[in-house]
């Protein structure tokens, strides 16, 4: 806990956040235009944001995009939803930085090798599923709005855009021509944080079954339990 929040104890990192939230709101107002769902969500290339900034950037990049994804919001879809999209992005950023540093846990976030690659890829599958699922399922239990689109356009958004647009702009930004200093844990993961990750594994892909056979968490009691176990590993993992 006292990791997310030490951002705001220093002027610099202050005015890192700050720089982080003005790049997503840069990336993400321009495309206010091409609306999917009204209210709701449109194509949303900047969240190729999230991704990279997390793994560069820590709680600060984290931070910048949920303090971001909230600026821009009110260019046109500013709603009670607002607060999810707010944590939402968020958990966009976060997590890939702490699923980065429980499995490479002595290496700074890079695409150099094979197997990296592969990582950053499954990186950005978790964090695109577990997003997704925190929003859209968010959407039909807090508000009692449940729109299978909006689950897909947020899968799709998340997964696609930090593949095609994040995994280049992340492989020049950790070339040796830049000297970015990689944001670094204060603290290695204990045993419980790796058990919570299976647990949300699990729970968000049977969450997804679930979500493709047309079940609503609102109306599922199974579906609701996963939910709970979902939110609990989460922010076990994360906390």
């Amino acid at each position: 806990m006292f990791e997310i929040f030490s951002p705001f104890k220093q002027k610099r990192t202050l005015l890192q956040i700050g720089l982080c939230a003005l790049l997503f709101v840069g990336m993400a107002v321009p495309f206010k235009v091409m609306v999917l769902i009204e209210g709701f969500t449109e194509v949303r290339p900047v969240n190729a944001v999230p991704v990279v900034l997390g793994l560069l950037f820590g709680p600060i990049g984290a931070w910048g995009c949920a303090i971001g994804n909230l600026i821009s919001d009110f260019f046109g879809t500013l709603s009670t939803a607002s607060m999810l999209g707010f944590f939402g992005n968020f958990i966009a950023a976060y997590l890939p930085y702490k699923l980065w540093h429980t499995w490479r846990r002595d290496e700074n976030p890079n695409v150099k090798s094979g197997k990296n690659l592969a990582l950053y890829a499954l990186i950005s599958i978790i964090s695109a599923l577990t997003v997704a699922i925190f929003i859209a399922c968010g959407l039909d239990v807090y508000l009692g709005l449940w729109m299978p689109d909006v689950f897909w356009i947020i899968l799709f958004n998340n997964l696609a855009f930090p593949l095609v647009i994040g995994l280049p702009v992340f492989i020049i930004l950790t070339s040796d021509d830049f000297k970015i200093e990689a944001y670094l844990p204060q603290s290695k993961g204990a045993a419980t944080k790796k058990i919570s990750l299976w647990v949300l594994l699990a729970s968000q892909i049977i969450i997804l079954v679930m979500v493709k056979q047309n079940l609503i968490m609102s109306r599922s009691p199974a579906m609701a339990l996963m939910g709970v176990l979902y939110l609990i590993s989460l922010f076990t993992f994360l906390i």
